[in-house]
């Protein structure tokens, strides 16, 4: 696949992916599973991968084949939907009728003004149309979430969604992904100067997304090639369980400004620590991301720490039962 690759795919595509091997071949629950040996997990949240279909009234065949395939270990889905469409109210219905498990939805929002990073919308301002914000306050009316994902420079957009429609619990997915922050990527980030003023501009806007009470944040995403770690370069470092490439006091060092400032102005009820594999394998295993993750919040207490690591996930995902889980594709 790898050879074809570069034919298939544009280049912004690949470069955000870093490989191709883990975005075309499938991720299942047992291999789910098998990546989470030596864990406590008990469940997980399916987030809304990509499902294609020529009508976006077929968006819940996503989440009929996720019912068909998972076993009780499934145990909430966020589904795909278009919030601009017509007749939403209607795709809702048919995602509810296709699972019991059938919670909030995830409309792409990520869009970047960079030539070389991929945008995975067709607009920066879709989330500023009339229509997408009357679907927007729909699933609010309907207690569904958002998961909201969108790049670091859209997250003032974000911000005045959020002010002018309160009714709808949101969850920020990859603390919005702040493009080249840990590296060169896409012409970004080339030097440590910049680098500084991506950070510090991110640092802002999510003390400034702080104030919105419905609004959560994912701890996820930030090893994707698109933040510029480059670990997908390293030999042995794409997905290998015993890859000796990248360890987790790496890991560490390399999340902590981002976990720290996440925690410092949301607080430990509102972050909630996930995966976001497969896309992430490129870069790590699992083992590595959870074994980082526990380092970074070895210092709160147990109380804590299950609330970061379950009751906050539950309680968003609207999750009944004393389950643990953890975030698969979120």
């Amino acid at each position: 696949m790898a050879r074809v690759a570069p034919f298939l795919f544009p280049r912004a595509t690949l470069d955000f992916v870093g490989r191709s091997d883990f975005v075309v071949s499938p991720h299942l629950p047992g291999d789910l599973r098998r990546e989470q040996a030596g864990f406590d997990v008990r469940g997980f949240v399916h987030i809304q991968a990509g499902w294609h279909v020529r009508d976006p009234l077929q968006l819940d065949g996503e989440t009929s084949w996720l019912e068909s395939l998972c076993g009780p270990d499934l145990l909430a889905i966020v589904g795909a939907a278009d919030l601009a469409h017509p007749r939403l109210a209607e795709l809702l219905e048919r995602h509810r009728a296709a699972s019991p498990r059938f919670v909030g939805v995830r409309d792409m929002l990520a869009f970047h003004s960079g030539k070389g990073v991929m945008s995975w919308c067709s607009s920066a301002t879709r989330s500023e149309d009339p229509a997408w914000r009357r679907g927007f306050a729909l699933l609010g009316e309907d207690d569904l979430s958002f998961d909201a994902w969108c790049y670091a420079e859209q997250l003032p957009q974000l911000s005045r969604l959020l002010e002018a429609h309160p009714g709808t619990r949101v969850v920020l997915d990859h603390l919005g992904t702040p493009v080249a922050a840990g590296g060169p990527f896409g012409g970004l980030g080339q030097g440590a100067v910049d680098r500084e003023r991506i950070l510090a501009d991110w640092r802002a806007q999510i003390r400034d997304l702080a104030r919105h009470p419905q609004l959560s944040v994912k701890i996820s995403g930030l090893l994707m090639p698109v933040l510029g770690f480059a670990l997908h370069t390293r030999a042995g470092a794409a997905g290998k369980a015993a890859s000796p490439a990248v360890g987790v006091n790496e890991i560490v060092v390399r999340l902590r400004p981002f976990v720290e400032h996440a925690l410092e102005t949301f607080g430990v009820d509102r972050c909630i620590f996930a995966s976001n594999f497969p896309m992430d394998k490129v870069s790590l295993d699992w083992a590595t991301l959870f074994g980082a993750y526990a380092e970074l919040t070895a210092s709160y207490s147990a109380d804590e720490r299950r609330r970061l690591f379950h009751d906050n996930a539950a309680r968003f995902y609207r999750i009944d039962g004393p389950h643990a889980l953890t975030g698969a594709r979120c």
